[in-house]
This record gives C-alpha cells, sequence and structure tokens, in this order.
C-alpha cells in the first residue's frame, strides 16, 4: 500500500473511532434504534474502504439490537478492535462475530 494510501486509511479508522466513541459517551446515550442507526452508519463508512471485519460486526450488531436485549457494548467493544485490524478478509469478520457469541454465552 503506497504511503498515500495509508494515510487515507488512518483517516478513515479516525473518523470511524471518532463516531464509535460518540456511541460510547454517557451522554450520547440512544434508544435502540438510533444505536442501529449509527452502528449502520459505521458499517457503510467502512465498506466503502473494504474494512470487511467492521463491517460485519455492524450488520451482526443490528441484527442482536433488532432482536432486542443486545449487550451493545459488546459489540462497540469489538467494533474498536476491527477498525484496528489489519486483517480485512471475511474469515477475519466471522472470528470477531464468534469472539462476541463466545462472551454472549460465558
Amino acid at each position: 500500500m503506497r504511503a498515500e494510501q495509508q494515510d487515507a486509511m488512518m483517516l478513515v479508522r479516525a473518523e470511524l473511532c471518532r463516531r464509535l466513541d460518540r456511541l460510547e459517551a454517557p451522554a450520547g446515550r440512544r434508544s435502540p434504534a438510533e444505536l442501529s442507526g449509527a452502528i449502520a452508519a459505521i458499517g457503510h463508512l467502512a465498506a466503502a474502504y473494504g474494512l470487511t471485519p467492521v463491517v460485519r460486526l455492524a450488520e451482526a450488531a443490528q441484527r442482536a439490537l433488532a432482536q432486542g436485549g443486545c449487550p451493545a457494548a459488546l459489540y462497540l467493544d469489538r467494533l474498536h478492535d476491527a477498525i484496528g485490524c489489519t486483517r480485512n478478509d471475511e474469515q477475519a469478520g466471522e472470528a470477531m462475530i464468534a469472539s462476541v457469541s463466545v462472551r454472549l454465552t460465558a
């Protein structure tokens, strides 16, 4: 990856982190529908830049929120990890979703 591409990706990752931090802030308490919409926006931005693990986690979080009773904090924590992930393939996304599932059943 060229230096300018790396710089652009760093900016995208920083923006994703900023949006995620805003969701986690105490003043940012939202209804499940608002939270789902904000997570969807994160997923859309990630998709535009090929950040597959972020996209897959965002989709899983939205499904969990739609089913109700989802501990959103688990997904938000893993979204932070996914944003920083150097792998951008389906397997990385599946592994992160699986790690949320493990935490839910623990």
